[in-house]
């Protein structure tokens, strides 16, 4: 049995120290004691398998003065088994022993994400305190122990770690994230949108934790192992996690690879009686032959295990966890696993004194954290709230599920540059995707749009909403942050430009909004958004939103992502109208779908958005198949100035007698018809028809002259291209001409040489 008064001091780290002592060093923290082959071993001792031993070498030898960090986290869930809890307090202890220092990452949000508590964060901040006194009396070393709650650091650091929850999506498959659903408990199939976003958190707080070790159970391998591949496809030479994995314990019955909360008879819990200690283990599997009927789960086990036996496995991982224990049964004393098991399969030791003698050493581990709960009125007060919340689940709404749309809009009004009233309504056009050369007809049809609903409502304030943060995770403008808001710098100006022309005076109405500013200004509400869009829109239905095909095995996660952000932009934008910028089939209408859906009602009441089709833009594009080659001549670009009408005419495609295919006359006749030009001048000599204008009234007469070859394509083009530089050219040049323009210019010129680059190199 265990030494007296061992698991009510940090009894597992007695022996440690003790050991290590011999070897020269102290304990009062880094630098370790022990030389580096007796603290890689410590190490090692923890875990199943290490990813990867000459790392975790490498890394003591250069930690050796300063320590290293080591991270975990836990989702408050109402109960702690002894896996989590005395288990887990032995292998901190070794961490702690060997130099490092051990954060526990509190994911109270993850808990929400699956409805723990309700989805209440106060109950679940409740469950997550009583799981660290659970540890706290269980014997864990609190010297080098952090506890970081999500929720807190997320909301305060959010501008650190959502770029890096985006760039992992970016940089992650939809088929390799989907690998690591299982982390939460569920299969591949039927996946939720949100479940998607488990893994990328999960992935994400070991950067944000800075954690040189994810010192995880085997079961979450997979999405510490993607850690490791982002680093790879991230290029990261520094920072590149080592995993040690920690053996998971049978569940108690038989054929189970672990433990489960929601099976009370499947585990011993931190809170159990002594009766149910010793009712659980008498009734527990215990085979002392192999059974065939018994597959090893390899996703549990790493190590080969013929017998899968539950009392086993407890006796080798919880006993003998403990430096220097013994094990009694049967009048034997027994000073190794391997002594257990043998003298148990060999008939010496039968079943009914195995199990009664782990029933003592189990329950004597549990003792002193019930004498904690019993002794301590704090303990004890938190105790008693816990359990409440178990008898009474379903007896509050979840908090969660609300935030409230005032707030929405008092961050609006904080973010956006142009005035949000508390009534006013709010038309929102949503900022293409970033790219180096932007095609101007977006920015026309969304001004249009814009200029139409503002001049029709008085009261209305326009916004463009500008998804920066959605930018990174789909690779737009190369994910470079700084070339991004260039690119939205310059497509607002040229909206609120154009949307002058339409309707002189309105531009001062349009202001912007990034799409960060906004998350930032309340954190939590806009991603407990994402998280509800993604909880009711199934993966394949977000990835068909996001233009992907479900069989699609290169597809990134990223797009799945920005889908549901797009669900909270709406609410954040706090539209009322959208103008429908040509692609309202896809994630708009995922939004507009989840929010006719949403059931959270109160104060999170939000109706979806009216869309609002706009007039089409003139066809600022020449040539759509040479400009998506890259041909720079082939339309018109956000940026283009009036010198650029001419260039890009005299090469467009205009053939005498041609009214059918001819890019000018189609960009003349538009430019007349929506009313950005009076009319187009034709100015020519006498002896070829002289000077003619052609004004709304006239486009027939227009079409046909150039159908009947009186209207030459040498005339056509001269007047198109005055038209253009009056007009949309005019409000372009506009778009580029601000105080950082030039800044700007250098930022996306640098980024184009870029990946010219690395396409070149590809």
């Amino acid at each position: 049995m265990f030494p007296a008064g061992w698991a009510q001091t940090s009894h597992a780290d007695a022996a440690i120290d003790a050991a290590l002592r011999s070897a020269g060093g102290g304990t009062g923290g880094p630098p370790a004691a022990g030389s580096l082959d007796e603290r890689v071993a410590l190490l090692l001792s923890v875990g199943e398998e290490c990813q990867t031993e000459r790392e975790l070498r490498q890394l003591l030898l250069k930690h050796e003065q300063t320590g290293f960090r080591l991270y975990d986290g836990f989702e408050p869930s109402g109960r702690m088994h002894i896996a989590q809890g005395v288990f887990k307090a032995m292998n901190v202890n070794r961490c702690l022993a060997a130099g490092g220092t051990f954060v526990f990452w509190v994911a109270d949000w993850f808990a929400l994400m699956n409805d723990k508590m309700g989805g209440d964060l106060a109950k679940i901040r409740d469950v997550g305190n009583y799981l660290v006194e659970v540890w706290r009396a269980a014997g864990m070393r609190m010297d080098r122990v952090e506890f970081r709650w999500a929720s807190d650091e997320i909301c305060r650091r959010g501008d650190e770690y959502w770029p890096q929850m985006l760039d992992v999506a970016r940089r992650s498959t939809v088929a390799r994230v989907r690998k690591c659903c299982t982390i939460m408990g569920r299969g591949e199939a039927g996946l939720s949108a949100a479940q998607m976003l488990y893994p990328l958190m999960q992935c994400t707080d070991v950067f944000f934790l800075r954690a040189d070790v994810c010192q995880l159970g085997v079961d979450q391998r997979k999405v510490n192992m993607l850690a490791r591949d982002y680093c790879d496809a991230a290029g990261r030479k520094k920072g590149k996690p080592i995993i040690l994995s920690h053996h998971m314990l049978y569940g108690l019955k038989a054929g189970q690879a672990k433990m489960s909360k929601s099976d009370p008879d499947s585990a011993i819990f931190m809170e159990d009686s002594t009766a149910d200690v010793r009712r659980k283990i008498r009734g527990a599997y215990c085979p002392r032959t192999a059974d065939a009927a018994v597959a090893r789960d390899a996703e549990m086990q790493l190590a080969a295990d013929d017998l899968k036996n539950p009392c086993l496995d407890y006796v080798r991982h919880v006993v003998f966890a403990a430096p220097g224990a013994t094990f009694a049964a049967g009048g034997a004393t027994f000073a190794s696993a391997d002594a257990v098991r043998d003298a148990f399969v060999g008939g010496a030791l039968s079943e009914a004194d195995l199990k009664d003698g782990l029933a003592d050493a189990v329950d004597a581990l549990l003792a002193p954290v019930r004498a904690h709960f019993e002794r301590d009125a704090r303990a004890a007060a938190l105790l008693a709230r816990v359990r409440a919340y178990k008898a009474r689940p379903d007896a509050a709404a979840p908090a969660w599920a609300a935030p409230a749309q005032a707030s929405r809009r008092r961050a609006l009004a904080a973010a956006a540059d142009v005035a949000v009233g508390d009534a006013a309504r709010v038309v929102v056009a949503f900022a293409p995707a970033p790219r180096l050369q932007c095609p101007l007809a977006d920015a026309a049809r969304h001004a249009r749009g814009l200029a139409d609903a503002l001049r029709a409502d008085a009261g209305a304030v326009g916004v463009v909403y500008c998804s920066d943060w959605a930018a990174l995770a789909v690779d737009a403008a190369g994910a470079d942050a700084k070339a991004i808001a260039a690119c939205h710098r310059r497509y607002v100006r040229a909206v609120r430009a154009l949307a002058d022309l339409y309707a002189p005076g309105v531009g001062a109405r349009v202001g912007a909004v990034a799409q960060s500013a906004v998350a930032l200004a309340r954190p939590s509400d806009y991603w407990i958004d994402v998280i509800a869009a993604g909880r009711r829109v199934r993966l394949a239905d977000a990835q068909r939103a996001a233009g992907q095909r479900a069989d699609d095995e290169g597809a990134r996660v990223g797009a799945v992502v920005a889908a549901l952000m797009r669900c909270a932009d709406v609410a954040a934008a706090c539209a009322d109208v959208v103008v429908d910028d040509g692609g309202a089939g896809g994630a708009l209408a995922l939004a507009r779908t989840f929010w006719a859906e949403d059931d959270r009602g109160g104060a999170a009441a939000y109706a979806p958005p009216r869309v609002a089709a706009a007039a089409p833009p003139p066809p600022l594009t020449l040539d759509a198949a040479a400009a998506a080659a890259g041909d720079e001549n082939a339309a018109f670009w956000v940026g283009d100035g009036p010198d650029a009408a001419k260039r890009k005419l005299k090469k467009a495609f205009c053939e005498p007698g041609n009214a059918d295919a001819n890019p000018p006359l189609a960009l003349g006749a538009a430019l007349v018809e929506s009313g950005l030009v009076a009319a187009l001048a034709v100015a020519r000599a006498p002896e070829n028809g002289g000077d003619a204008r052609y004004g709304a009234d006239d486009l027939d007469r227009l079409v046909a002259d150039v159908a009947a070859a009186r209207l030459h394509p040498g005339d056509l083009k001269p007047a198109v291209a005055a038209a253009l530089r009056e007009s949309v050219l005019a409000a372009s040049a506009a778009a580029a001409d601000y105080p950082d323009a030039k800044k700007d210019a250098a930022c996306l010129k640098a980024l184009a040489k870029k990946l010219a680059r690395a396409k070149k190199s590809s």
